[in-house]
């Protein structure tokens, strides 16, 4: 072989691997990506609608794929609401199910000027119910393969763990769920009393539906309560800068009802981040596994033994924080 030719092979061998790494680098992030539903109780305070945007800014980014969204909130206004998020984002089909059964909670803070001002077509009547959904959703998907993350009261968790074979699907709620999810993204930690204290408003609205969701998930995955810093990441202010019709700063606005200042704790955009971008978790401080247990006052506690694979984590660097959520909660999907 002469030496041009060994040079022309070398250089082609270059090139073939200049191109794979180039392919890896632009398919890797697809494989990576995470594969969420959110369950929500929108309308009771307002970071739920900045985790909306938050989640929206992952998924335009190609970090995560939205599968549904599942409503607890039981007030007439929050699939509409909900529904209008999801459209001005550029998701007008994201499945949206429901909570059919009146179980008390009914809120409405910001809701009802989203719903006069932005177009909507799904309402709590025409959407599904959420059990049905989530079970549909499960068994067409790969074991393992899901994430799921509950911003609210965890009484449609409960009800999805307490389903039975049906025509979707005939493993139980629990089996579908111990099959299918990789991670689950828990909600109860909002006080920041882990490992031990009084738990948060999500688990204080329902509380036999916390111990059950505790007692019956599944613990071949992991379990996070990521949200505990909330009350220390004070967000809002950053939607004055954006665009006055973006849907979610009117949210901030609606629920401030025209103070000067939209500074409001993210309990539920932590969660989002911490479950969909799994690259920020450096900046959580994550505490070994261990159980967590809901008692009769409503206090929340982990304990080391017996390791059921769940876990708290809290920021460890507020200003960091900050930085990471902001251009996700003003994400505007128009630029």
């Amino acid at each position: 072989m002469s030496i041009m030719n060994a040079q022309r092979m070398e250089m082609n061998l270059i090139y073939i691997f200049v191109v794979a790494m180039f392919c890896m680098a632009v398919i890797s992030p697809a494989l990576a990506q995470e594969k969420v539903i959110l369950d929500t109780d929108l309308g009771a305070d307002v970071d739920d609608a900045g985790a909306f945007a938050v989640m929206h800014a992952l998924a335009d980014r190609g970090e995560i794929e939205v599968l549904a969204v599942g409503i607890v909130n039981t007030h007439p206004n929050a699939v509409p609401a909900a529904h209008a998020i999801n459209t001005w984002f550029g998701r007008p089909d994201l499945p949206i199910g429901t909570i059919k059964r009146e179980t008390g909670f009914s809120h409405d803070t910001f809701l009802a000027g989203i719903v006069r001002d932005y177009p909507h077509t799904l309402t709590r009547e025409t959407a599904p119910d959420v059990v049905k959904l989530y079970r549909r959703i499960l068994a067409a998907a790969e074991d393992r393969s899901i994430t799921l993350v509950t911003i609210g009261p965890a009484t449609n968790i409960s009800d999805l763990l307490d389903s039975g074979a049906d025509e979707i699907s005939e493993l139980s709620g629990v089996e579908l769920v111990r099959r299918k999810l990789k991670f689950y993204a828990a909600g109860g930690n909002g006080n920041a009393r882990l490992p031990h204290g009084m738990a948060g408003w999500n688990y204080q609205q329902d509380p036999p539906s916390a111990r059950n969701e505790l007692a019956k998930m599944p613990t071949d995955f992991p379990m996070v309560f990521a949200g505990g810093s909330g009350w220390k990441v004070e967000m809002g202010d950053c939607y004055l800068n954006v665009a006055k019709d973006h849907i979610v700063r009117r949210c901030y606005e609606e629920y401030f009802k025209g103070k000067p200042k939209l500074q409001r704790p993210t309990w539920d955009q932590l969660r989002i981040l911490y479950t969909g971008r799994p690259s920020s978790r450096k900046l959580w401080d994550l505490s070994p596994t261990g159980d967590v247990t809901l008692d009769e006052k409503v206090d929340i506690h982990w304990n080391p033994q017996p390791d059921r694979n769940r876990a708290y984590a809290y920021v460890n660097d507020l200003e960091a924080m900050h930085r990471e959520l902001e251009p996700l909660m003003t994400h505007d999907p128009r630029k």
